[in-house]
């Protein structure tokens, strides 16, 4: 086994190059590998087969070799596993080329190594010592080689050893530095402390010495007011007893009695005026309505004297039409009875008819005149109401015709509907003045009348009923209107109130949205800034990494760092991915606040249109407000005498509480509380100059401890250079705790600010919401104002409503009743007026026409016609007497149903004027009562004023007498102000001594500000040169750890590199070790085979060579002998 042929694993180490991200590239070079593994192995097997191994003594040093690698092994692996190096000297290794220690082969490819020269040995028989001295040099250099590594491990271990002091020192270095910046920065906030100290006891001194100098006028002003109440109190008795012992007093009392029934009666009086005023007020109330109730009878009244001029007018105008037709007819017929012959009977029966025309034109004539006398008279009263309407109503005596020209039981129509009928007003006066001057300038054939005359009624009711459905039709659509209004303005109303909830509504919840979006705001910068550092940390980290990857130049130290890289890129990607996110969620959140704020914005306008919309029912207040002055001025006089009264009642009460506060004053309980007071204030003044005391012994305190700081700290900087002196700097832990308890307070002072701020900010958001609140509220009364006034309209629109519906259905009654009574007189005249007209019309057509041109007749026939015409005449005259008896029956009609309209109108005219002269009575009556009461009462205010008169003399009395008295109260003031004056000064002294001593403490505390300046310029001084050689020591260690950085990344990088090749080494070798065992074991059979098979033929061949060698020996030596034969005899 020992002298077969080794196999190396690793003779190609340069072919393994592993890479985690490159598996089929791996796959590749493992593949490849196993090829050439087997090529080489099939070489070694042909190349030993072919030799002859005849030197087999390499077992001994082979297995020492083995044992000696294999302990040496077994020590480094206890150490630190090593990874494994190339099997030959011919074969390099790339971690032999980065500078890596050379690490002990395995006991295969030692193996293997001698088992190389082994050939060469078997080949060469001639050489064999050769190859054992080879041998032994290759065992001396590879006993080198392990020396040396284990001596380059222990250098190692060394100079990490080095680098671990080196980092402790460095650290303490810093921990010194620290301590040294800890110690200036609480000498410094001991010093800022300090100046704080020494203002604010400044400040203390400065508000003691104001207290006192007020304590100390306050004392003053309270001993001139004690001695003020004093002498008070004593005049006050002393008038007390003087005003019980004189009988005003008695005069006092009964002018009291006489002031309370004065006030008593004065308030009846006064109660009886305002009841008075009251029923006044309600009189008016009442007169209004009644003028109301005038007016709308007036405008009823233009209504009815519009459609009786309408009416007079189309009957006018229809009477001309029909005598204009009759003239036309007896124009045709004259024509054609001059031109047809004599027509006597005809003529005649035309004439009578006409005289009854004429006798009925006559007739209509005076009915006319007589609607014409009736329709003067109502203009006339209508001209008189408009007089009284714009007049006020007050000549009610003079026009009694006006005042009983109105109707009963209506009520006002409102103003939209007054327009139209004063319209139509116009317009019928006009048309009557043309209809009146038509008849004046009128001839005797136009008063002519035709059979269609009879009509004129029926055409009448029609046009009135025409002018009522027009009217009807009017208020209609003006109600119509009206509620379509009201219902706009109702839907307007709630639609505006959804609108003010909704834009609550939508403000919390915009600025609920406001502050989330702020939030996630300030949420998403602070992600942003902390991971912005972190990418500018891996930056850092990446450009460090960078440096140390090119310092390495070696294919090991990149094939590591690439993963790494590689995960250092994914994560700066990831990062910068996230920030971009972040920045776009930030954009957005600052879109929509811009977007929230817009419409936070338009929000406001609209709440703003609304409440200046609101504003305007402040317009409709104002008539409230204009009739409210009328009352005004009516309680203006009631107010004045109110006020004198009440300023006569408030002297006395003023001079009753004078006399009793003085009664109530006790000197003796003022005195004991000044005493208090004067005891408090010599405490306060000995609190005070404790404290004073106490502040400069803490002055003290704070100057000797600020000294021996100093001291300190110039020791701590004069000996700062040396190693021993790292004590100096290493602060106690008290200062340590004086420091953490002092940035505590600083970082709790901070929050609490930041919490006032926080709260005052808050306060200031909830005072804008609650006046916003209140202003709403405001606006929702004034808007629930307007919707109650609107419901009350609509209730009022309601009743009209009702009584226009009553007046539609009576419209609608009446209108039936016409129209069923035109049907009557229209079937009426039909069957009366059918018979004649085509005779009269169509006379060309009638049989006397026809007699008149077949004159060649018989005489039979003349007397059968003349029979005939005389029917026929029979019944013309039986119709026409009908028509006449139907006519005289409508006029009849006519006549009664006119006289009864005008009868009632009449009637209630009457009625109403009898009414309104006995209100207009009544009315009188009322202010004559007033008149009477008015002047009882201005005479009792006369006695009123005569009796303040009085009170105000007495008053003026009492008031010198008090004069009196102050003036001599003044002069015991001045007696008592000379002796207050002399303890004030002797104050002031006291206060000038004090104010002496406070200099000289100023000036000692100036004192110690300059030698506290000094300390300053010193310390500032010693800092300066800490701080020089604090950056000189920065500056070296800065050197130091960039070297010792530099040292690190180097050996890092080799060691991560070596321990990444060793795992891959070791893990294809566990990979392989079965596969390897196979082999081995295939290997091992047929090495034996061989084996056998060479030693048989070494055998036979060197049994082969014995023999010739012996028969050489032989054959040399029989030459040797038969040489020696042959020298003898020479010899």
């Amino acid at each position: 086994m020992d002298n077969g042929p080794g196999i190396s694993l690793f003779t190609d180490a340069g072919s393994i190059h592993l890479d985690r991200q490159l598996n089929s590239e791996q796959e590749r070079a493992e593949e490849e590998e196993e090829l050439r593994d087997r090529k080489r192995r099939k070489a070694q097997l042909g190349i030993e087969l072919e030799g002859a191994f005849g030197d087999v003594t390499s077992d001994d040093d082979t297995l020492n070799s083995l044992t000696y690698q294999s302990n040496y092994t077994e020590d480094e692996d206890d150490d630190e596993p090593r990874p494994p190096a190339g099997g030959g000297q011919g074969h390099g290794n790339h971690y032999q080329q980065a500078l890596l220690p050379p690490t002990v082969t395995s006991p295969r490819t030692a193996a293997a190594a001698a088992a190389a020269p082994a050939t060469t040995a078997s080949q060469d028989l001639i050489g064999g010592s050769d190859v054992r001295e080879l041998r032994l040099l290759l065992e001396a250099k590879s006993r080198e080689l392990a020396s040396l590594a284990h001596t380059m491990y222990e250098k190692q271990h060394a100079h990490d050893q080095q680098l671990g002091e080196l980092r402790k020192k460095l650290l303490l270095e810093q921990a010194e530095k620290d301590r040294a910046i800890m110690t200036s920065d609480q000498t410094r906030e001991l010093l800022v402390k300090s100046k704080t100290q020494i203002s604010e006891l400044e400040d203390a001194n400065e508000n003691l010495r104001s207290k006192v100098s007020a304590l100390e006028d306050r004392n003053v002003a309270l001993v001139t007011e004690l001695e003020q109440k004093n002498t008070m109190l004593q005049d006050s008795l002393h008038r007390y007893r003087m005003l019980e012992q004189n009988s005003t007093q008695k005069a006092d009392r009964h002018t009291d009695a006489l002031l309370k029934e004065t006030e008593e009666r004065h308030g009846a009086k006064v109660a009886m005026m305002q009841q008075q005023i009251d029923n006044l007020r309600s009189e008016l109330e009442d007169k209004r309505q009644e003028c109301r109730r005038f007016e709308a009878r007036y405008a009823e009244l233009q209504k009815s004297r519009e459609a009786l001029l309408i009416e007079k007018s189309e009957t006018v105008q229809r009477l001309q039409e029909q005598l204009e037709d009759s003239q036309r007819q007896c124009g045709n017929l004259l024509a054609k009875s001059k031109g047809q012959g004599d027509f006597e009977q005809e003529r005649s029966r035309l004439r009578s008819r006409i005289g009854v025309l004429e006798a009925e034109h006559t007739g209509m004539r005076q009915t006319i005149a007589d609607l014409t006398n009736q329709l003067e008279k109502t203009q006339a009263e209508l001209e008189l109401m408009d007089s009284l309407v714009h007049s006020g109503g007050t000549p009610a005596k003079e026009h009694p015709v006006a005042a009983a020209a109105t109707l009963n039981g209506d009520t006002i129509a409102e103003d939209g509907n007054k327009m139209p009928h004063n319209h139509l007003q116009g317009s019928d006066m006009t048309s009557y003045a043309f209809t009146h001057r038509n008849l004046i300038g009128s001839t005797p054939n136009n008063h002519q009348q035709t059979p269609g005359a009879k009509s004129g009624p029926g055409g009448a009711s029609e046009v009135r009923l025409a002018r009522l459905k027009n009217e009807l039709l009017v208020c209609m659509t003006g109600q119509k209107e009206k509620r379509e209004t009201i219902q706009q303005l109702e839907t307007d109303l709630k639609a505006r109130d959804r609108e003010l909830e909704q834009l609550k509504k939508d403000e919390s919840d915009a600025l609920v949205q406001m502050n989330q979006y702020k939030e996630e705001a300030f949420r998403l910068s602070s992600k942003c800034r902390i991971l912005e550092q972190e990418l500018e940390k891996l930056v850092a980290k990446q450009g460090t990494g960078k440096g140390g990857t090119g310092t390495a130049g070696t294919p090991s130290g990149s094939s590591s760092n690439n993963p790494r890289r590689m995960s250092y890129d994914l994560r700066q990607e990831a990062l910068e991915d996230r920030i971009f996110t972040l920045q776009q969620t930030k954009l957005e959140a600052e879109e929509q606040i811009e977007q929230l704020q817009k419409e936070n914005e338009s929000l406001t306008e609209r709440v703003h249109k609304l409440s200046a919309e609101s504003n305007s029912c402040a317009e409709l207040r104002l008539e409230l407000e204009k009739q409210k002055f009328l009352l005004a001025d009516a309680q203006g006089e009631c107010d004045r005498l109110k006020r004198l009264y009440v300023e006569v009642s408030g002297a006395r009460d003023e001079i009753n509480r004078e006399l009793t506060t003085l009664r109530s004053q006790d000197s003796a309980k003022e005195i004991a509380a000044l005493q208090e007071q004067i005891v408090s204030l010599e405490r306060t003044l000995k609190l005070t100059e404790l404290k004073s005391s106490e502040l400069a012994k803490l002055l003290d305190k704070e100057k000797t401890s600020h000294e021996a700081l100093l001291k300190q700290l110039t020791t701590a900087g004069g000996g700062g250079d040396g190693p021993g002196n790292h004590r100096y700097h290493t602060p106690t832990r008290e200062s340590k705790n004086v420091a953490n308890t002092c940035t505590k307070c600083i970082d709790g002072l901070a929050k609490i600010t930041k919490l006032e701020i926080e709260n005052i900010k808050l306060q200031s958001t909830c005072t804008g919401q609650l006046r916003e609140i209140g202003e709403l509220r405001a606006q929702l009364d004034d808007q629930q104002a307007t919707i109650t006034e609107l419901h009350e309209r609509l209730d009022l629109k309601a009743v009209r409503d009702q009584e226009l519906d009553d007046l539609k259905e009576k419209a609608a009654q009446f209108h039936e009743f016409m129209r069923s009574q035109q049907q009557q007189q229209q079937q009426h005249q039909r069957s009366t007026s059918s018979p004649p007209h085509p005779q009269l019309v169509d006379s060309g057509t009638s049989p006397v026409r026809i007699v008149s041109r077949d004159q060649s007749v018989g005489p039979d026939e003349l007397l059968d016609l003349e029979d005939e015409t005389a029917s026929e005449q029979e019944l013309e005259t039986k119709r026409r007497q009908q028509m006449r008896e139907q006519e005289q029956q409508v006029r009849e009609e006519m006549a009664r149903a006119f006289a009864g309209q005008i009868k009632q109108i009449e009637q209630r005219f009457r009625t109403q004027f009898s009414s309104f002269e006995s209100n207009i009575a009544s009315l009188k009556q009322q202010l004559h009562e007033r008149e009477s009461e008015l002047q009882v009462r201005n005479q009792e205010v006369e006695v009123l004023k005569c009796a303040i008169v009085t009170e105000r003399e007495k008053v003026g009395e009492l008031l010198k007498r008090k004069d009196a008295d102050a003036r001599s109260l003044f002069d015991k003031q001045q007696e008592l102000m000379g002796k207050y004056k002399a303890e004030l000064a002797n104050g002031q002294r006291k206060v000038q001594f004090l104010e002496h001593e406070l200099q000289e403490k100023r000036e000692l505390i100036q004192s110690e500000r300059q030698s506290m300046e000094k300390l300053m310029a010193q310390i500032a001084t010693e800092r300066a040169t800490h701080r020089e050689r604090e950056q000189e020591m920065i500056d070296k260690c800065t050197e130091l750890e960039a070297e010792y950085r530099k040292s690190l990344d180097l050996v890092t990088e080799k060691y991560q590199s070596a321990k990444k090749t060793a795992l891959n080494y070791k893990k294809y070798a566990e990979d392989k070790e079965q596969h390897m065992l196979k082999e081995y074991d295939r290997i091992k059979e047929g090495y034996n085979t061989a084996l056998l098979k060479v030693q048989n033929r070494m055998k036979e061949a060197l049994e082969s060579k014995e023999r010739a060698l012996r028969e050489k020996m032989a054959k040399l030596e029989a030459e040797y002998d038969a040489k020696l034969a042959r020298a003898e005899p020479k010899f």
